[in-house]
């Protein structure tokens, strides 16, 4: 079964995301980020790897990194999804997985994607490292709680190169280089721009790009800097590329950027690069 990457980038220090979606319907792909659902009203099916489960209204579901699923639920059924990196509790999600993956949520589970949701909406004082300590203590309680059993999962040490790289970029974006990322990984160049590619969907340079102008929005609405302050904090090296790129990745100038603008932060890998898993005809709910 071919089934693509997703990749999300987390906002500021966040290592959670969070969606709330009336008539979520993705195809089948894989991240290496771990996931948790819980159905709020109405169902819903996953498929995860070679199985199918039937998520019912007050019921979870914990997909782990790198397994390849699905979900299609019903007409107005409404579910919270969240992804979460390896990075924030690997102790745990590195060598465990739940014996069955689907369970009632006795945990709080709904209660605490809302608070996080919020949270991301919100973006008060220190809201990434709540949400991260809130995500920790929910996947502890879980894991705790229910039936886990030894799970090794295996990787390439390309795969494995290639996470890290992942957020060393993110931690020191505004001076990254392509000569950086191509010695990180220990590969020839022009293996390494076929090998980024073909496992994010896009080239070293779009990716960059979008981490770099995440980062911008970030600021630009903290009002606290001029836009040239701006651009040079970000990595570029002019207010003339800064715009143009701004322009090219979010459809609007610097200046002219809505307040309720989000910058989807996902890319894949195949043949598409602009792979969402996530199909058009669900709503991804902003109350």
């Amino acid at each position: 079964m071919l089934a693509n990457h997703e990749h999300r980038v987390y906002p500021d220090h966040s290592l959670v995301w969070v969606g709330k979606y009336r008539n979520l319907k993705n195809i089948s792909h894989w991240h290496f980020d771990h996931e948790i659902a819980v159905c709020e009203s109405g169902e819903a099916l996953i498929s995860l790897n070679k199985e199918t489960y039937s998520l019912q209204k007050g019921q979870c579901i914990y997909l782990r990194g790198q397994s390849i699923h699905s979900i299609i639920s019903a007409p107005d059924t409404t579910m919270y999804v969240s992804l979460f990196s390896d990075e924030l509790i690997r102790r745990i999600t590195d060598n465990y997985c739940l014996d069955c993956p689907v369970f009632a949520d006795q945990f709080g589970v709904l209660e605490t994607l809302d608070r996080i949701r919020k949270a991301g909406i919100v973006k008060g004082r220190f809201y990434d490292e709540i949400s991260n300590a809130l995500m920790q203590q929910l996947i502890a309680g879980i894991f705790s709680a229910l039936e886990i059993r030894e799970a090794a999962v295996a990787t390439s040490a390309a795969a494995e190169r290639y996470k890290k790289l992942l957020y060393d970029i993110d931690e020191n974006s505004e001076s990254y280089s392509f000569s950086r990322a191509v010695d990180y990984m220990h590969m020839f160049e022009a293996y390494f721009s076929r090998f980024f590619k073909r496992i994010s969907g896009m080239t070293f340079s779009m990716y960059l790009n979008h981490i770099r102008v995440n980062k911008a929005i970030d600021l630009i609405r903290n009002r606290e800097m001029s836009m040239t302050e701006v651009a040079m904090s970000c990595g570029f090296d002019t207010i003339r590329s800064f715009n143009r790129v701004f322009r090219q990745i979010t459809g609007y100038s610097p200046r002219e950027l809505p307040d309720s603008y989000i910058l989807n932060l996902r890319s894949n890998s195949g043949n598409d690069s602009d792979f969402d898993p996530t199909i058009k005809t669900s709503e991804l709910m902003r109350d």
